[in-house]
């Protein structure tokens, strides 16, 4: 998606910056992408501590393994990618750890909370509150493409390489999801839906 080029342009040549091994790029890296990768990965595990952890180890490592990034031609799907691998390692370890034989849900992704599809003032407490309840009808494999497409701008090919499938499945998803959210909302609400989609394509 083009839209995501403009916010990656500077990202990208702040990483080209920190693989030479700068220090201030480094830890401009580290801030240009924390707010996305937090809000990616409380979504999939729900446990803030465990991935500020994760993140805090993602880039310590990216730090001492810096001259072998210089292939990666997306670092914001290598940074998403790497932090989803972290976090469904990381509770897998625990869960071994305290004797949970359970299997860690790899495709689970927790619901939206109603401050996250809150950005316009005119919209109106019950329809925000029936929007928040039709997108959390959606399978967790649906939410999760909607949020990394509409949420954080990510395009079809981006993630298709996050969550490795294909990228007809990722549009299925998409075209899917919005399916439901029409089978559930009348058509005023389901205006604003796309309103609000189309914002966040063009402000994230």
């Amino acid at each position: 998606m083009d839209s995501n080029k403009g916010k990656m342009g500077n990202g990208d040549a702040v990483w080209d910056r920190f693989v030479q091994g700068d220090e201030s790029c480094f830890r401009r890296l580290f801030k240009i992408h924390f707010d996305s990768m937090y809000g990616y990965g409380i979504k999939l595990c729900s446990r803030p501590e465990l991935v500020r952890d994760c993140i805090q180890e993602l880039f310590k490592t990216l730090w001492e393994r810096r001259d072998e990034l210089e292939h990666i031609e997306s670092p914001n799907v290598y940074l998403f990618v790497s932090l989803r691998r972290k976090i469904i390692t990381r509770q897998k370890a625990q869960r071994k750890l305290d004797g949970d034989l359970e299997e860690v849900d790899e495709g689970k992704f927790t619901q939206f909370a109603r401050e996250e599809i809150i950005i316009k003032d005119e919209v109106k407490f019950q329809q925000k509150e029936e929007l928040k309840k039709a997108l959390n009808q959606l399978s967790d494999r649906q939410k999760e493409v909607i949020f990394l497409h509409f949420y954080n701008g990510m395009s079809y090919r981006e993630i298709e390489q996050i969550l490795s499938i294909n990228r007809q499945s990722v549009r299925n998803h998409i075209y899917r999801g919005m399916e439901t959210l029409r089978s559930i909302l009348d058509t005023e609400i389901m205006k604003l839906v796309i309103s609000l989609l189309v914002t966040f394509l063009l402000f994230v």
